[in-house]
Parts: structure tokens; sequence; C-alpha cells
């Protein structure tokens, strides 16, 4: 995230006068931060979410998740669960709260009833590596968060040549998931100063620890490909998806 919004809008024209022959795909994310309403577990949520808000006939393509913490701080804002959810670009993100505003008030209100939320926030993410495998509804994935801003001399005109670099790294391990970069919209944290997150997923977390196993190799032998900006320790997440996009 960044603190200025046209240094963050200056990054997104950057990234597309550079893409060449690159085509990005991106998406649109929002996020609900919540815990618990006293006596509701995460179960209840979950089993509300699979039947009442799984109903809910969207008029755009939609993919909606339910994430909870698996290694986290004390002090990362003890938030027991999220809900986040993705469409192909702003204007469908608008178009799904329009009409989930006049259609979903009996299910958000069934949502309240189990959960209070502190924020409600909107993310533009583009795709740094399309995941192997095609999400399969139901599915539960790992989500490791990092937090991370440019190194000095490097910007969003780096991203092309080091996510080559990556990928292929990604694959050598025989990486399944997917990575993407979250830069911060509308409700978002102004106080914050790191410029963007990378989500990375995986199929579990032994696929998650085998991948820190292979940075440790590699950062041993010196073969770890290049690291253009500064990245704090990720925060792991137990994604459980509702809905896919299709």
């Amino acid at each position: 995230m960044k603190k200025y919004l046209l240094i963050t809008i200056f990054s997104f024209i950057t990234a597309l006068s550079y893409a060449d022959d690159h085509e990005w795909t991106t998406y649109t994310g929002e996020v609900l931060q919540c815990n618990l309403k006293d006596g509701k577990s995460v179960e209840d949520v979950m089993n509300m979410v699979r039947s009442d808000w799984y109903e809910l006939n969207y008029p755009i393509p939609y993919d909606g998740w339910v994430t909870t913490p698996t290694l986290f701080a004390d002090n990362d804002g003890g938030y027991d669960l999220f809900w986040v959810g993705f469409t192909a670009d702003n204007a469908d993100m608008g178009t799904s709260l329009d009409w989930f505003f006049e259609n979903g008030t009996e299910v958000f209100s069934k949502w309240e009833n189990l959960v209070e939320c502190a924020s409600w926030s909107h993310w533009d993410i583009w795709e740094a590596r399309e995941p192997s495998s095609s999400l399969e509804e139901g599915d539960t994935n790992i989500w490791a968060f990092h937090s991370c801003s440019f190194k000095k001399r490097k910007g969003v005109s780096d991203f092309k040549d080091n996510d080559e670099e990556w990928n292929a790294f990604f694959d050598k391990i025989g990486h399944s998931g997917g990575a993407w970069r979250w830069w911060a919209a509308g409700g978002s944290d102004t106080s914050a100063t790191n410029d963007f997150y990378i989500n990375i997923s995986f199929s579990s977390m032994n696929e998650y620890g085998k991948y820190r196993d292979a940075r440790k190799q590699a950062m041993s032998d010196g073969s770890l490909p290049e690291q253009i900006t500064d990245c704090e320790a990720p925060r792991v997440y137990t994604a459980n998806n509702i809905k896919v996009m299709n």
C-alpha cells in the first residue's frame, strides 16, 4: 500500500506502459476484516456462507472466500476471519455491490449475526504467476501474505524480468499455486507505508514448507533469484473457497 494515491496511480500507469508483449491479468478484490461474536465459531460462519451466500446469484462472475489466520503475530489486529471476494475489474466489483445492496441484505444480516467487521476495503490485484491447475469450487488453499516495498532504484518496470526469474524458480520446485500483487484502493489503511502486498498460494502447508526449504537452500548456494523488494515475514492464512469465478 501507499499513503499517496498519486504514487499508486503512477505505478499502475507505468506497469501498463512497459508491458509490451506481456499481457497482465488483473483482478479487483474486496476484503472484510471480522471478529466472531460471543458464542459464535468459524464453523458457524462456514455453514452459513456455504448455504446462504453460495445461493446468491451474482449478476457478474464473482469469486468468494473465507480465510482464517494460520501463522500470525499477536500484533496483527486480532481478526478471527476475513471475507475475500474477487471480480474481473473495478466496474464488475461496483456491479456486484450495487446488486448486493439490493438483493443480499437478508444474507448479510445473517453474516452480521455471526461476526463484527472492522473494515471493508478494495484492492487492485496484478497476477505475477498463474496457478498450474484450475480452482475447483470448495477448494481449500494456503495463502502467504508478504508486506513489501521496493528496494532503492527498483520499481514497477523491473517486474517483468524479475517475474520470469521467480517463475522459473517456482517451476523448478514444482510449485502449483499462483502469486499476486495487491495494491491498496478504497477503504484501505492510509497510515500504512509499504508499497504493496504479495500473496502466494499453496495447495497445502506441506507445499508451503517445501517452498520455504527451497528458498533456504537457494539462499545458501547463491541461486535465489534477485529480490527487487524488501518484504516482511509472511502471515499465513487458510483460504476456504465458497464461490468460483466462472
